[in-house]
Protein backbone atom coordinates (compact mmCIF):
# COMPACT_ATOMS: atom_id res chain seq x y z
CA UNK A 1 0.00 0.00 0.00
CA UNK A 2 1.07 3.55 -1.40
CA UNK A 3 0.90 6.69 0.83
CA UNK A 4 0.92 9.91 -0.35
CA UNK A 5 3.66 12.08 1.26
CA UNK A 6 3.09 14.84 -0.59
CA UNK A 7 0.65 16.53 1.65
CA UNK A 8 1.27 18.55 4.90
CA UNK A 9 -0.51 16.04 7.43
CA UNK A 10 0.31 12.45 7.75
CA UNK A 11 -1.87 10.48 9.90
CA UNK A 12 0.48 7.52 12.05
CA UNK A 13 -1.84 5.66 13.40
CA UNK A 14 -5.37 4.93 13.11
CA UNK A 15 -7.96 5.55 15.92
CA UNK A 16 -8.34 3.02 18.23
CA UNK A 17 -10.79 2.85 21.09
CA UNK A 18 -9.66 3.50 24.87
CA UNK A 19 -11.46 4.18 28.30
CA UNK A 20 -10.89 7.72 27.19
CA UNK A 21 -10.43 8.43 23.84
CA UNK A 22 -7.84 11.50 23.67
CA UNK A 23 -9.70 13.30 20.87
CA UNK A 24 -7.73 15.90 18.60
CA UNK A 25 -9.21 18.02 15.95
CA UNK A 26 -6.17 19.48 13.94
CA UNK A 27 -2.66 18.53 13.22
CA UNK A 28 -0.29 19.01 16.04
CA UNK A 29 2.41 21.29 15.61
CA UNK A 30 5.81 20.73 17.62
CA UNK A 31 4.72 23.80 20.51
CA UNK A 32 1.31 21.44 20.77
CA UNK A 33 3.45 18.15 21.31
CA UNK A 34 5.32 20.00 23.59
CA UNK A 35 2.44 21.40 24.99
CA UNK A 36 1.08 17.79 25.62
CA UNK A 37 4.02 16.20 26.73
CA UNK A 38 4.69 19.01 29.33
CA UNK A 39 0.93 18.46 31.21
CA UNK A 40 0.72 14.49 30.15
CA UNK A 41 4.90 13.32 31.01
CA UNK A 42 4.95 10.65 33.48
CA UNK A 43 8.29 11.92 33.96
CA UNK A 44 7.52 15.60 34.87
CA UNK A 45 4.68 14.20 37.19
CA UNK A 46 6.67 11.93 39.35
CA UNK A 47 9.28 15.35 40.21
CA UNK A 48 6.36 17.53 40.88
CA UNK A 49 4.84 14.62 43.59
CA UNK A 50 8.79 14.72 44.57
CA UNK A 51 8.17 18.30 45.07
CA UNK A 52 5.02 17.68 47.00
CA UNK A 53 7.18 14.95 49.17
CA UNK A 54 9.61 17.68 50.23
CA UNK A 55 6.52 20.09 51.02
CA UNK A 56 5.29 16.94 53.73
CA UNK A 57 9.68 16.45 55.43
CA UNK A 58 9.49 20.37 55.60
CA UNK A 59 6.31 19.99 57.91
CA UNK A 60 7.67 16.92 59.52
CA UNK A 61 10.69 18.15 60.36
CA UNK A 62 9.34 21.67 61.73
CA UNK A 63 7.34 19.95 63.86
CA UNK A 64 10.49 18.86 66.34
CA UNK A 65 10.89 22.56 66.71
CA UNK A 66 7.05 23.21 68.24
CA UNK A 67 5.48 21.43 71.45
CA UNK A 68 5.16 17.68 71.45
CA UNK A 69 2.32 16.49 73.81
CA UNK A 70 2.22 12.48 74.60
CA UNK A 71 -0.23 11.13 77.24
CA UNK A 72 0.36 7.77 78.87
CA UNK A 73 -1.73 5.27 81.28
CA UNK A 74 -1.12 1.55 82.48
CA UNK A 75 -2.72 -0.83 84.82
CA UNK A 76 -0.15 -2.38 87.20
CA UNK A 77 -0.56 -6.12 88.85
CA UNK A 78 1.77 -5.57 91.67
CA UNK A 79 2.49 -9.22 92.33
CA UNK A 80 5.87 -8.95 94.07
CA UNK A 81 5.30 -5.33 96.16
CA UNK A 82 8.19 -2.95 96.74
CA UNK A 83 9.97 -3.95 100.36
CA UNK A 84 10.85 -1.27 102.99
CA UNK A 85 13.26 -1.76 105.74
CA UNK A 86 12.66 0.33 108.83
CA UNK A 87 14.92 0.52 112.02
CA UNK A 88 14.52 -1.74 114.98
CA UNK A 89 11.28 -0.20 116.92
CA UNK A 90 9.29 1.19 114.04
CA UNK A 91 6.83 -0.08 112.23
CA UNK A 92 5.28 -2.04 115.24
CA UNK A 93 8.19 -4.49 115.13
CA UNK A 94 10.73 -5.26 117.95
CA UNK A 95 13.76 -3.72 118.85
CA UNK A 96 15.97 -6.50 118.39
CA UNK A 97 16.42 -5.45 114.82
CA UNK A 98 15.15 -3.33 111.61
CA UNK A 99 11.78 -4.45 110.32
CA UNK A 100 10.61 -4.44 106.49
CA UNK A 101 7.04 -4.18 105.50
CA UNK A 102 5.47 -4.53 102.18
CA UNK A 103 4.62 -1.17 100.49
CA UNK A 104 1.68 0.15 97.79
CA UNK A 105 -1.13 -1.81 96.83
CA UNK A 106 -1.69 -5.30 94.98
CA UNK A 107 -3.02 -3.02 92.01
CA UNK A 108 -2.39 0.51 90.76
CA UNK A 109 -3.21 2.46 87.27
CA UNK A 110 -1.93 5.95 86.28
CA UNK A 111 -3.46 8.36 83.69
CA UNK A 112 -0.99 11.16 82.61
CA UNK A 113 -0.13 13.75 79.86
CA UNK A 114 3.22 15.51 79.55
CA UNK A 115 4.15 18.33 77.33
CA UNK A 116 7.83 19.21 75.68
CA UNK A 117 9.06 22.24 74.11
CA UNK A 118 12.57 22.39 72.79
CA UNK A 119 14.21 25.38 74.37
CA UNK A 120 17.86 24.99 72.94
CA UNK A 121 17.76 22.43 69.86
CA UNK A 122 20.59 23.20 67.11
CA UNK A 123 20.19 19.80 65.24
CA UNK A 124 16.44 20.26 64.54
CA UNK A 125 16.99 24.44 63.16
CA UNK A 126 19.95 23.13 60.98
CA UNK A 127 17.22 20.38 60.15
CA UNK A 128 14.69 22.86 58.78
CA UNK A 129 17.10 24.91 56.98
CA UNK A 130 18.09 21.76 54.95
CA UNK A 131 14.62 20.42 54.31
CA UNK A 132 13.47 24.32 52.53
CA UNK A 133 16.69 23.61 50.54
CA UNK A 134 15.30 20.41 49.63
CA UNK A 135 12.69 22.40 48.25
CA UNK A 136 14.73 23.99 46.40
CA UNK A 137 16.16 21.30 44.56
CA UNK A 138 13.27 19.48 43.91
CA UNK A 139 12.33 22.44 42.19
CA UNK A 140 15.30 22.55 39.86
CA UNK A 141 15.03 19.26 39.32
CA UNK A 142 11.51 19.37 37.97
CA UNK A 143 12.39 22.32 35.72
CA UNK A 144 15.20 20.21 34.76
CA UNK A 145 13.24 16.66 34.08
CA UNK A 146 10.51 19.36 31.79
CA UNK A 147 13.34 20.58 29.69
CA UNK A 148 14.55 16.89 28.96
CA UNK A 149 11.09 16.02 28.03
CA UNK A 150 10.80 18.97 25.55
CA UNK A 151 14.48 17.94 24.44
CA UNK A 152 13.19 14.69 24.08
CA UNK A 153 10.38 15.51 21.88
CA UNK A 154 11.91 18.09 19.44
CA UNK A 155 14.98 15.71 19.00
CA UNK A 156 11.21 12.79 18.29
CA UNK A 157 10.10 15.21 16.28
CA UNK A 158 12.98 15.73 13.93
CA UNK A 159 13.66 12.46 13.79
CA UNK A 160 10.32 11.67 12.32
CA UNK A 161 10.83 14.61 10.20
CA UNK A 162 14.01 13.37 8.94
CA UNK A 163 12.09 10.20 7.97
CA UNK A 164 9.15 11.17 6.70
CA UNK A 165 11.01 13.22 4.10
CA UNK A 166 13.23 10.17 3.29
CA UNK A 167 9.80 8.41 2.44
CA UNK A 168 8.84 11.08 0.27
CA UNK A 169 11.88 10.97 -1.32
CA UNK A 170 11.61 7.41 -2.36
CA UNK A 171 8.14 7.99 -3.15
CA UNK A 172 8.91 10.26 -5.95
CA UNK A 173 11.86 7.80 -6.67
CA UNK A 174 9.51 5.26 -7.69
CA UNK A 175 6.72 7.44 -9.71
CA UNK A 176 9.97 8.26 -11.45
CA UNK A 177 11.48 4.73 -11.92
CA UNK A 178 7.69 3.36 -12.79
CA UNK A 179 7.01 5.47 -16.00
CA UNK A 180 10.44 5.18 -16.96
CA UNK A 181 10.26 1.52 -16.66
CA UNK A 182 6.86 1.50 -18.74
CA UNK A 183 8.75 3.77 -21.66
CA UNK A 184 12.03 1.17 -21.25
CA UNK A 185 9.68 -1.79 -21.81
CA UNK A 186 7.89 0.11 -24.76
CA UNK A 187 11.58 0.71 -25.98
CA UNK A 188 12.62 -3.00 -25.56
CA UNK A 189 9.48 -4.58 -27.67
CA UNK A 190 10.62 -2.39 -30.79
CA UNK A 191 14.09 -3.36 -30.26
CA UNK A 192 15.71 -0.22 -29.02
CA UNK A 193 16.63 -1.24 -25.44
CA UNK A 194 18.86 -4.23 -24.46
CA UNK A 195 16.54 -6.41 -21.68
CA UNK A 196 19.36 -5.80 -19.34
CA UNK A 197 18.94 -2.45 -19.49
CA UNK A 198 15.32 -2.43 -18.54
CA UNK A 199 16.38 -4.98 -15.61
CA UNK A 200 18.81 -2.18 -13.89
CA UNK A 201 15.45 0.21 -14.23
CA UNK A 202 13.68 -2.31 -12.01
CA UNK A 203 16.67 -3.52 -9.39
CA UNK A 204 16.58 0.62 -9.30
CA UNK A 205 12.43 0.58 -8.61
CA UNK A 206 12.68 -2.20 -6.13
CA UNK A 207 15.16 -0.68 -4.20
CA UNK A 208 13.54 2.71 -3.92
CA UNK A 209 10.51 0.65 -2.99
CA UNK A 210 12.42 -1.17 -0.06
CA UNK A 211 13.41 2.00 1.40
CA UNK A 212 10.32 3.58 0.93
CA UNK A 213 8.78 0.77 3.26
CA UNK A 214 11.95 0.94 5.54
CA UNK A 215 11.11 4.93 6.04
CA UNK A 216 7.69 4.41 6.27
CA UNK A 217 8.50 1.63 9.54
CA UNK A 218 11.01 4.38 10.92
CA UNK A 219 8.12 7.08 11.32
CA UNK A 220 5.93 4.53 12.69
CA UNK A 221 8.17 3.07 15.20
CA UNK A 222 9.93 6.59 16.35
CA UNK A 223 6.03 7.67 16.23
CA UNK A 224 5.45 5.14 18.97
CA UNK A 225 8.73 6.37 20.74
CA UNK A 226 7.18 9.90 20.88
CA UNK A 227 3.91 8.64 22.00
CA UNK A 228 5.76 7.36 24.82
CA UNK A 229 8.06 10.72 25.87
CA UNK A 230 4.03 12.04 25.96
CA UNK A 231 2.87 9.95 27.88
CA UNK A 232 0.53 9.15 25.91
CA UNK A 233 -1.47 5.51 25.53
CA UNK A 234 0.04 3.42 22.37
CA UNK A 235 -3.53 3.07 20.97
CA UNK A 236 -3.78 6.96 20.54
CA UNK A 237 -4.18 8.44 17.64
CA UNK A 238 -1.50 10.96 16.82
CA UNK A 239 -1.78 13.25 13.73
CA UNK A 240 1.38 15.71 13.09
CA UNK A 241 1.68 18.60 11.16
CA UNK A 242 5.23 17.40 9.20
CA UNK A 243 5.67 20.92 8.68
CA UNK A 244 7.34 21.27 4.88
CA UNK A 245 11.60 20.88 5.94
CA UNK A 246 11.92 23.61 2.94
CA UNK A 247 10.48 25.90 5.21
CA UNK A 248 13.07 25.55 8.11
CA UNK A 249 14.85 29.14 7.88
CA UNK A 250 19.12 28.70 8.84
CA UNK A 251 20.57 32.04 9.90
CA UNK A 252 22.64 33.40 6.97
CA UNK A 253 25.47 34.42 9.33
CA UNK A 254 26.09 32.69 12.68
CA UNK A 255 24.43 34.29 15.84
CA UNK A 256 26.55 35.26 18.43
CA UNK A 257 27.81 32.85 21.23
CA UNK A 258 25.15 33.87 24.46
CA UNK A 259 26.72 30.59 26.84
CA UNK A 260 26.37 31.69 30.33
CA UNK A 261 26.83 28.41 32.70
CA UNK A 262 25.12 30.24 35.27
CA UNK A 263 22.40 29.82 33.07
CA UNK A 264 22.49 26.01 32.71
CA UNK A 265 20.07 24.16 34.24
CA UNK A 266 22.31 21.08 34.93
CA UNK A 267 24.70 23.18 37.15
CA UNK A 268 22.23 25.01 39.04
CA UNK A 269 20.91 21.59 40.23
CA UNK A 270 24.30 20.53 41.27
CA UNK A 271 24.81 23.63 42.93
CA UNK A 272 21.35 23.34 44.87
CA UNK A 273 22.52 19.93 45.67
CA UNK A 274 26.02 20.75 47.34
CA UNK A 275 24.12 23.27 49.13
CA UNK A 276 21.63 20.92 50.32
CA UNK A 277 24.22 18.70 51.48
CA UNK A 278 26.19 21.49 53.40
CA UNK A 279 22.80 22.11 55.52
CA UNK A 280 22.49 18.45 55.97
CA UNK A 281 26.34 18.23 57.04
CA UNK A 282 25.62 20.96 59.52
CA UNK A 283 23.07 19.25 61.06
CA UNK A 284 24.90 16.22 61.56
CA UNK A 285 27.57 17.96 63.36
CA UNK A 286 24.73 19.89 65.72
CA UNK A 287 24.03 16.31 66.70
CA UNK A 288 27.15 17.03 69.16
CA UNK A 289 25.16 19.91 71.16
CA UNK A 290 23.52 20.03 73.95
CA UNK A 291 19.57 19.94 73.91
CA UNK A 292 17.46 22.07 76.38
CA UNK A 293 13.71 21.09 76.52
CA UNK A 294 11.30 22.81 79.12
CA UNK A 295 8.44 20.14 80.14
CA UNK A 296 5.45 19.98 82.53
CA UNK A 297 3.57 16.86 83.12
CA UNK A 298 0.65 15.86 85.50
CA UNK A 299 -0.55 12.10 86.39
CA UNK A 300 -3.26 10.44 88.18
CA UNK A 301 -2.88 7.98 90.09
CA UNK A 302 -5.42 4.79 91.73
CA UNK A 303 -4.43 2.30 93.98
CA UNK A 304 -6.32 -0.26 95.38
CA UNK A 305 -5.98 -3.76 96.75
CA UNK A 306 -9.11 -4.98 94.42
CA UNK A 307 -8.51 -4.88 90.89
CA UNK A 308 -12.00 -3.79 89.83
CA UNK A 309 -11.37 -0.47 91.88
CA UNK A 310 -8.79 0.76 90.34
CA UNK A 311 -10.73 1.65 87.30
CA UNK A 312 -13.89 3.10 89.14
CA UNK A 313 -11.66 5.06 91.59
CA UNK A 314 -14.62 3.99 94.60
CA UNK A 315 -13.52 3.81 98.15
CA UNK A 316 -11.63 2.10 99.37
CA UNK A 317 -9.19 2.81 96.54
CA UNK A 318 -7.41 5.67 96.92
CA UNK A 319 -6.73 8.12 94.11
CA UNK A 320 -4.41 11.08 93.88
CA UNK A 321 -2.24 13.38 91.47
CA UNK A 322 1.50 14.75 90.64
CA UNK A 323 2.74 17.10 88.41
CA UNK A 324 6.09 18.26 87.61
CA UNK A 325 7.30 21.24 85.60
CA UNK A 326 11.37 21.77 84.82
CA UNK A 327 13.88 21.57 81.84
CA UNK A 328 16.09 18.62 81.16
CA UNK A 329 19.55 19.05 79.72
CA UNK A 330 20.84 16.47 77.23
CA UNK A 331 24.48 16.35 76.49
CA UNK A 332 25.90 14.02 74.06
CA UNK A 333 29.26 13.27 75.62
CA UNK A 334 30.31 9.91 73.41
CA UNK A 335 28.81 8.12 70.32
CA UNK A 336 31.57 5.43 69.46
CA UNK A 337 32.31 7.85 66.79
CA UNK A 338 29.30 7.33 65.01
CA UNK A 339 29.03 11.32 64.36
CA UNK A 340 32.15 11.74 63.42
CA UNK A 341 31.50 9.23 61.07
CA UNK A 342 28.73 10.42 59.45
CA UNK A 343 29.88 14.02 59.17
CA UNK A 344 33.40 12.49 57.40
CA UNK A 345 30.83 10.58 54.65
CA UNK A 346 28.56 14.05 54.15
CA UNK A 347 32.23 15.74 53.74
CA UNK A 348 33.22 13.15 50.78
CA UNK A 349 29.76 13.50 49.03
CA UNK A 350 30.14 17.42 49.06
CA UNK A 351 33.99 16.94 47.48
CA UNK A 352 31.93 14.58 44.83
CA UNK A 353 29.18 16.86 44.10
CA UNK A 354 32.02 19.63 43.77
CA UNK A 355 33.81 17.45 41.75
CA UNK A 356 31.04 16.55 39.29
CA UNK A 357 30.14 20.10 38.52
CA UNK A 358 33.57 20.80 37.65
CA UNK A 359 33.15 17.80 35.18
CA UNK A 360 29.81 19.23 34.11
CA UNK A 361 30.80 22.68 33.63
CA UNK A 362 33.46 21.66 30.89
CA UNK A 363 30.82 19.25 29.57
CA UNK A 364 28.55 21.78 28.96
CA UNK A 365 31.00 24.31 27.35
CA UNK A 366 32.42 21.62 25.46
CA UNK A 367 28.64 20.78 24.11
CA UNK A 368 27.83 24.48 23.46
CA UNK A 369 31.37 24.34 21.05
CA UNK A 370 30.72 21.18 19.55
CA UNK A 371 26.79 22.46 18.98
CA UNK A 372 28.38 26.01 17.49
CA UNK A 373 30.23 23.97 15.32
CA UNK A 374 27.51 21.50 14.01
CA UNK A 375 25.38 24.76 13.25
CA UNK A 376 28.00 26.29 11.04
CA UNK A 377 28.96 23.09 9.30
CA UNK A 378 25.34 22.40 8.36
CA UNK A 379 24.74 25.81 7.52
CA UNK A 380 27.64 25.97 4.82
CA UNK A 381 26.74 22.40 3.74
CA UNK A 382 22.50 23.87 3.68
CA UNK A 383 23.20 27.00 1.68
CA UNK A 384 25.57 25.18 -0.72
CA UNK A 385 23.12 21.95 -1.38
CA UNK A 386 20.48 24.51 -1.91
CA UNK A 387 22.17 25.60 -5.02
CA UNK A 388 23.10 22.08 -5.89
CA UNK A 389 19.87 20.79 -5.78
CA UNK A 390 18.72 22.94 -8.78
CA UNK A 391 21.35 22.49 -10.50
CA UNK A 392 20.85 18.77 -10.25
CA UNK A 393 17.64 18.41 -11.29
CA UNK A 394 18.40 20.50 -14.22
CA UNK A 395 21.11 18.03 -14.95
CA UNK A 396 18.77 15.50 -14.49
CA UNK A 397 15.97 16.92 -16.46
CA UNK A 398 17.86 17.65 -19.47
CA UNK A 399 19.31 14.01 -19.47
CA UNK A 400 15.90 12.56 -19.26
CA UNK A 401 14.55 14.42 -22.19
CA UNK A 402 17.90 13.84 -24.42
CA UNK A 403 17.03 9.67 -22.88
CA UNK A 404 13.49 9.96 -24.26
CA UNK A 405 15.30 11.47 -27.92
CA UNK A 406 17.11 9.06 -27.81
CA UNK A 407 20.17 11.49 -26.98
CA UNK A 408 21.32 10.41 -24.18
CA UNK A 409 22.52 6.81 -21.83
CA UNK A 410 20.42 4.96 -19.29
CA UNK A 411 24.10 5.00 -17.55
CA UNK A 412 23.74 8.67 -17.70
CA UNK A 413 20.32 9.32 -16.80
CA UNK A 414 20.94 6.66 -13.43
CA UNK A 415 23.29 8.60 -12.58
CA UNK A 416 22.09 12.47 -13.00
CA UNK A 417 19.22 10.85 -11.36
CA UNK A 418 20.95 9.62 -8.38
CA UNK A 419 22.80 12.55 -8.06
CA UNK A 420 19.64 14.58 -7.98
CA UNK A 421 18.21 12.61 -4.92
CA UNK A 422 21.72 12.89 -3.10
CA UNK A 423 21.97 16.21 -3.06
CA UNK A 424 17.94 16.32 -1.90
CA UNK A 425 18.61 14.10 0.62
CA UNK A 426 22.07 16.06 1.81
CA UNK A 427 20.10 19.07 1.84
CA UNK A 428 17.17 18.07 3.82
CA UNK A 429 19.69 16.11 6.38
CA UNK A 430 21.65 19.27 6.86
CA UNK A 431 18.51 21.74 7.42
CA UNK A 432 17.34 18.79 10.40
CA UNK A 433 20.68 18.40 11.85
CA UNK A 434 20.68 22.16 12.90
CA UNK A 435 17.88 21.85 14.13
CA UNK A 436 19.26 19.28 16.05
CA UNK A 437 22.23 21.08 17.30
CA UNK A 438 20.45 24.04 17.70
CA UNK A 439 18.47 21.94 20.46
CA UNK A 440 22.30 21.11 22.15
CA UNK A 441 23.17 24.37 21.72
CA UNK A 442 20.10 25.74 23.77
CA UNK A 443 20.13 22.61 26.66
CA UNK A 444 23.60 23.84 27.00
CA UNK A 445 22.61 27.40 27.83
CA UNK A 446 19.17 26.43 30.15
CA UNK A 447 16.81 27.45 27.25
CA UNK A 448 15.07 24.72 26.01
CA UNK A 449 11.67 25.72 27.68
CA UNK A 450 11.43 28.28 25.44
CA UNK A 451 10.53 26.71 22.27
CA UNK A 452 7.03 25.37 24.59
CA UNK A 453 6.33 29.20 24.75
Amino acid sequence: MKLNFKNSILVITTLLLTNNVWAQTKSLTLKDLLKIGLDQSYDIQVSKLEEALVEKQITETRGLTLPQINGNGSVNNNYKRQVLVLPAGLGGGTSEGPNKIEAGTAYSSVVGVEATQALIDVAALEGLKAAKAGRDYARVNTQQTKEQVVSTIAQQYYQILTSMEEAKLQQHTIEIMQQLVQASEGKYENGLLRKVDVDRIKVNLINAQSRLTQAQNDVALKTNQLKVTLGLPYATQLVLDTLDVSNIVIPAIAQPNLYSPEASTELKLLDTQIKLNMLERNTLRAANYPKLNAYANYNYNIVSDNLSDVFTGSNPAISYGMGSVGVRLQVPIFSGFARNAKVAQSNIKISQLETQRKASAINLEASNENARIQMSNTRHVAQAQKENVKLSESVYQANRNNYNLGLSSLTDLLDSQTAYLEAQNIYTKSLLNYKIAELEQMRANGTLLNLAN
